[in-house]
């Protein structure tokens, strides 16, 4: 037995070896041929059972048959989408830079809820939470939103809450100055004092410049940003934005400009009350 197994490996290892290096490929490769004719009736129903399961499990994406103006129609709802939401990132970038630029206000503040709002003729809110101790009349008050502005000052204060006027209650002044922004770039007009004037019902006004000096240096939708000495931390905190240039009715030399809030701000997430300046 041991034998004959043998004598077969070395016949079989003699006929690979003139098959490989002595007889000419043509002879061999039609012995190849011949040998795989031989096996056909093995891998034709192979082949046709594999074929057959590759295409029960692939998943092949079908073909859109939809009409084009319903693709259309996607296609329009997912770009503006993606315009929402690049406008709510550089909403995001915009109060990131804000608050870099403020030096980071949130040191020398604390954060208030709002309690309700003045139903008389005055422009006022209260406010209440933890560690109203800390409040006291005179302090700034900004609002939480995207946009932080100066909404008001703490006119009265108490163990349980505190009010505040806001910054369009009638007789309520401060200063601050133009800030515009164009292609090339964003700037400060120091040299431009406005002092802002609340009107009441949400109204504020700026009527002490020359005409003439205001149709030169601004703009409608230029920013007004806090330069008053009572807050220098507050330096550039915004106030409002120009939405009306004209002659002052009772002096047409001087402007009247009427500003009017950021859209955006909102008094629901709490307000922030400078209580630590120092």
């Amino acid at each position: 037995m041991s034998l004959r197994f043998s004598q077969t490996f070395f016949a079989l290892l003699i006929l690979s070896f003139f098959s490989a290096f002595v007889l000419p490929q043509r002879l061999t490769d039609l012995g190849r041929t011949q040998f795989e004719t031989l096996l056909i009736p093995i891998s034709r129903p192979t082949y046709k059972i594999a074929t057959e399961i590759h295409a029960h499990f692939a998943h092949e994406v079908p073909e859109d048959t939809r009409p084009s103006t319903t693709i259309e129609q996607e296609n329009l709802v997912l770009r503006q989408q993606v315009q929402l939401m690049s406008a709510e990132i550089d909403r995001l970038a915009q109060r990131a830079n804000e608050r870099a630029r403020l030096g980071g206000f949130e040191q020398y503040c604390s954060r208030y809820e709002v309690a309700g709002a003045d139903a008389d003729n005055h422009d006022g809110i209260t406010i209440t939470g933890s560690g109203l101790s800390a409040i006291q009349v005179g302090q700034p008050v900004l609002s939480s939103g995207t946009v932080v502005n100066l909404i008001g000052v703490v006119d009265r204060a108490g163990l349980l809450a505190a009010h505040v006027t806001l910054v369009t209650d009638a007789g309520f002044t401060v200063t601050g100055h133009f800030f515009s922004v164009s292609g090339g770039g964003a700037a400060e007009n120091a040299g431009l004092i406005a002092i802002v004037r609340g009107q009441g019902y949400g109204n504020r006004v700026i009527n002490t410049l020359p005409y003439e000096t205001v149709k030169k240096a601004v703009r409608i939708g230029d920013w007004i940003v806090l330069a008053d000495d009572r807050w220098p931390q507050l330096h550039g905190v915004r106030l409002g934005r120009v939405a009306l240039i004209g002659p002052l009715p009772s002096q047409s030399l001087f402007a009247e400009i009427d500003l009017e809030h950021e859209p955006d701000i909102t008094l629901k997430d709490g307000v922030w009350v400078m209580t630590h300046p120092q």
